[in-house]
């Protein structure tokens, strides 16, 4: 219809009648077309497209009532509204007009009043249905937009999330989202050190908007694991940058694990999910993490806490954490899977089945559509004293040049707020000679520079990790002193060098502190849990010195060993 009014095609093989129907039509300001038949009825129709037909019924060759079908049937679905004119009143012939396609009808002889007043009423129809078409019309390409959108999230999601980290054989895991996007996110990763970090975030309701909320916490995860940040600094920066960056009410429950197979210790912030739960080899949970802390992107920076949960675990174990969408999924009687019943599962199965009969029994239980998305992970946790990624020897000409040194100085401001080693350790990775053994030598910094910090400058007593609960203790003093920190400092350097003919990398750290007993420290036992660092340095170095009081340590790492996998079975184990 355009913008001047309708237009109106008359159908009438007396020439009287249409002289007076287009008097009416033109006069309310429509357009008018004729047509003596219904051969030229439907002619017209398809060359013009009239928006409504006045019909007479009786015409000679192709009569009203047959041209009405074939106009129908050729305008589909458009809209269009035919009135038959008919000198005829008897009831069936009326419904026979309105079966083949005619919307109404008028008698002859034609009423002018009741003809303008048809017109007038199908016009407004006319209007409603070309604004109802432009709606749709609207909504159809909103919803390509949407679909677009849709899957240019689902691809950046992909990206963001399913980085190569997930697909650690140690790692199992299932995500059933309630709608099209996941509001649950989980991502892994190592540090060069080869800790294994694990996140398992829940954002703020369902969906895409829910996803969103949690994408600022990925790059800073893989970012910072790659570095060998600890989760308590990387958790820190996750919160800064989301109470920055999202609005105000939006805020994702996070937990972030660590698990130091080299050590034996698992590390764990829970903020608003679900414990997760320890299990070993026998099906005893040894652990569970509550929820200490707010989910991430409510609190401000300066009233965030990073303190970690530290256990010292014994024996290969498995990890499960789950969202909260596993607790509350409910059966056909309101029934929610629960905790208990999702922790009975885990410990009346043997450990090479957990996974899945745990994933199985939620299936088994729970019906009908989700009302929340569900996330199940669970993590091989190998036995303590084990090293993961063996390095392959690799030929001298791939180790670079002799002759690098490099020297960092550290002072106490620095201290307290830089962690020396990752930001040392894209330097290391990218040094040509140390790139395979970026892992090993990562390892034998953090322990050495921990270690110059803890009983050098900090001068803090490793015998408060007697038990697990004192690992806790430990690192919360730590933290303090750390804060408190005003002298001192902590030298390093790293040499390449050729030694005995053999190509090795010499590290030397020093700290202004008045030493230690190293000697003592370094006779470690499997009841004893600490002094396993200066042990796995041991394992790890072709020759290990301390010098003077023990405030100065000097490594020598072989770049071409045979073999450099530590593990909970062989002989040099860390806990033999």
């Amino acid at each position: 219809m355009s913008q001047s009014g309708m237009t109106v095609m008359v159908v009438d093989d007396i020439a009287n009648n249409i002289a007076i129907a287009s008097q009416v039509v033109k006069r309310m300001g429509h357009r008018f077309i004729e047509a003596r038949s219904g051969e030229e009825a439907l002619e017209k129709f398809l060359a013009e497209t009239p928006d409504m037909i006045l019909m007479d019924v009786m015409m000679p060759g192709i009569g009203g009532l047959e041209a009405t079908r074939r106009i129908r049937q050729a305008a589909g679905s458009h809209w269009l509204p035919i009135l038959m004119v008919t000198a005829l009143t008897r009831e069936d012939e009326i419904l026979e007009g309105l079966q083949a396609g005619a919307d109404d009808y008028l008698t002859k002889p034609l009423s002018l009043p009741v003809f303008q007043a048809k017109i007038q009423v199908f016009a407004r129809i006319a209007e409603l249905q070309q604004e109802l078409s432009r709606r749709t019309a609207e909504l159809s390409a909103y919803y390509r937009q949407a679909e677009d959108e849709r899957r240019l999230g689902a691809r950046l999601m992909a990206y963001m999330v399913n980085r190569e980290g997930l697909d650690d054989p140690n790692l199992r895991y299932r995500v059933t989202p309630a709608w099209h996007f996941s509001g649950d996110l989980i991502a892994a990763a190592r540090t060069p050190g080869k800790c294994q970090h694990i996140l398992l975030s829940d954002g703020m309701g369902h969906g895409l908007p829910a996803a969103m909320a949690s994408l600022p916490q990925f790059d800073t995860f893989y970012a910072m694991t790659e570095l060998g940040y600890g989760i308590g600094r990387i958790v820190e920066v996750m919160n800064s940058r989301m109470h920055t960056m999202m609005p105000q009410g939006r805020y994702a429950a996070l937990t972030l694990v660590s698990i130091n197979p080299a050590m034996g210790a698992i590390e764990v912030w829970n903020g608003g999910n679900p414990y997760p739960r320890l299990v070993d080899a026998n099906g005893k949970i040894v652990k569970h993490w509550k929820s200490r802390h707010v989910p991430l992107g409510i609190l401000p920076p300066e009233e965030f806490s990073a303190e970690l949960e530290v256990y010292s675990y014994e024996g290969e174990c498995q990890l499960f954490l789950w969202s909260d969408g596993l607790t509350e999924a409910e059966n056909a009687e309101g029934e929610q899977f629960g905790a208990e019943r999702a922790c009975a599962t885990l410990e009346s199965t043997g450990p090479e089945h957990r996974f899945e009969t745990l994933i199985e029994a939620l299936d088994a239980h729970r019906v009908g559509t989700l009302v929340d998305d569900i996330t199940v992970l669970m993590a091989a946790v190998p036995a303590p004293g084990t090293m993961v990624q063996p390095v392959a020897p690799v030929t001298d000409s791939e180790h670079g040049s002799n002759g690098l040194r490099m020297s960092f100085h550290f002072e106490a401001q620095d201290l307290r707020y830089l962690d020396v080693v990752p930001a040392l350790s894209g330097v290391i990775e990218r040094i040509a000679a140390t790139k395979e053994h970026a892992g090993q030598v990562f390892l034998i910094l953090s322990e050495l520079v921990s270690n110059a910090l803890d009983h050098g400058l900090l001068r803090i007593g490793s015998s408060l990790k007697t038990n697990s609960d004192g690992f806790a203790t430990y690192a919360a003093h730590r933290q303090s002193a750390l804060e408190e920190l005003q002298e001192g400092f902590v030298d390093i350097d790293i040499e390449i060098l050729r030694r005995d003919n053999r190509k090795m990398v010499k590290i030397n750290v020093r700290d202004s502190g008045p030493g230690f007993d190293w000697a003592a420290r370094s006779q470690t036992s499997p009841s004893r849990l600490y002094g396993r660092g200066i042990e796995l340095v041991r394992r790890l170095s072709l020759e290990m010195q301390y010098i003077g009081a023990g405030n100065e340590v000097v490594v020598y790492y072989e770049l071409s060993p045979v073999n450099q996998f530590v593990g909970s079975n062989q002989s040099h184990s860390l806990m033999h």
